[in-house]
């Protein structure tokens, strides 16, 4: 298993996020016969865990080490929406590992935990495994090694409400379900079983990362500079560039601008890991020098797995704004404290939400070779 832990480490390092998750799939397999659930000891961060107490973090704090070296991907969801307070607002975190983690008899693949935000307070937290092993293997492993009460409910596997409470210690919350590598072993906190807890961010419970490129500083001034088309973006992208990780630049023609109007050959810079911001995965920047009306203009943005649709709502979600054709932007009447309405040079097309702002005679255009250079190397990457 060495050998594949380190096929696994190396694909990590390279932030080839599609070809890892294909590969931890396949690892799964392996490791779900290597670890199939069996007669081992109990262990206290599975009976920790079962019970769904804030007391687990303690415990999975004081054997982090075990589970390095690893990656940590915070993000939001794409309907998270802040200006409004009584909106639900979901904040995730993704732990990702080297390898298989063992941990009582199930091979541990990578852990997550989740904060749901409601009227400027947490509501409820989640936190879960996914294992290499099928959700009745779990099943089985929790109720003969750790007395859970479980029964099966279609796919998924809960606690039996009517023998809970002869099995103290073990929560009503706790729930297995089908994962994408095999299952899910999940819990749930609400606000009035929590009293003052908070989760721990992700680096407390299993140290600083390690792998791949680290989560971008500040998304909001990021996201914020590109929806209002302000100059500073260019700064945000400099400040926050090891967050884009390895790069790829190339010179092509189309797709964008659409229409008539004259433009040069389009600057894409590729990112070889997805950037979350705003629940959106950044796939790339984009930068093209076009002419409009005969006037020089530059568009500038970044490339994206969603449709104009959905950029638009994310934009308007996030900004407490709404749409109108032909008014335009205007601020939301629950959002009037704290929303804002976009830039009118903000644009979407599909895979792509960015800007189209003037460029003043004889002034040249930031270079991205610029805001993207690797400090490390002094060149891009």
């Amino acid at each position: 298993m060495h050998g594949v832990h380190a096929v696994v480490a190396s694909l990590l390092q390279t932030e080839n996020r599609d070809l890892f998750r294909s590969v931890l799939v396949t690892l799964a397999v392996l490791a779900a016969s290597i670890f199939a659930p069996s007669a081992h000891a109990a262990d206290r961060l599975l009976s920790a865990m079962i019970t769904c107490k804030p007391e687990f973090f303690t415990v999975l704090q004081a054997r982090r080490g075990s589970f390095a070296p690893v990656r940590i991907v915070p993000y939001e969801w794409p309907s998270n929406t802040p200006h409004v307070r009584e909106a639900k607002d979901v904040f995730v975190e993704e732990v990702t590992f080297a390898r298989p983690i063992d941990v009582g008899g199930l091979s541990v693949l990578e852990f997550s935990q989740k904060t749901t935000v409601q009227d400027d307070g947490p509501s409820d937290f989640r936190w879960q495994f996914e294992v290499a092993a099928s959700p009745s293997d779990v099943a089985e492993l929790l109720i003969t090694q750790y007395g859970a009460p479980l029964k099966a409910d279609y796919r998924d596997w809960v606690v039996d409400s009517e023998k809970v409470r002869e099995k103290s210690g073990v929560s009503g919350s706790l729930l297995i379900e089908p994962g994408e590598a095999g299952a899910t072993i999940s819990c749930r906190l609400y606000k009035a079983e929590a009293g003052g807890f908070k989760l721990p961010v992700a680096a407390e419970s299993f140290g600083w990362p390690q792998l791949g490129p680290p989560p971008l500083i500040n998304p909001n001034l990021l996201m914020n500079a590109l929806a209002q088309c302000r100059s500073d973006f260019f700064e945000r992208l400099a400040f926050d560039r090891k967050a884009f990780g390895k790069l790829k630049f190339k010179q092509e023609s189309g797709p964008y601008p659409k229409g008539r109007d004259h433009a040069s050959p389009l600057t894409r810079v590729e990112f070889q890991t997805p950037v979350r911001a705003w629940g959106i995965e950044l796939t790339g920047y984009i930068q093209r020098l076009q002419m409009v009306n005969g006037a020089p203009g530059l568009r500038w943005g970044f490339q994206t797995r969603e449709n104009s649709a959905n950029l638009m709502r994310v934009v308007a979600l996030r900004t407490g704004s709404s749409w109108e054709d032909p008014q335009g932007w205007s601020v939301d009447f629950e959002a009037e404290a704290t929303g804002y309405t976009p830039s009118p040079d903000l644009g979407f097309d599909e895979g792509f939400v960015g800007c189209t702002t003037p460029l003043a005679a004889g002034k040249e255009p930031p270079k991205p070779v610029d805001f993207f250079r690797n400090e490390d190397t002094g060149k891009a990457q």
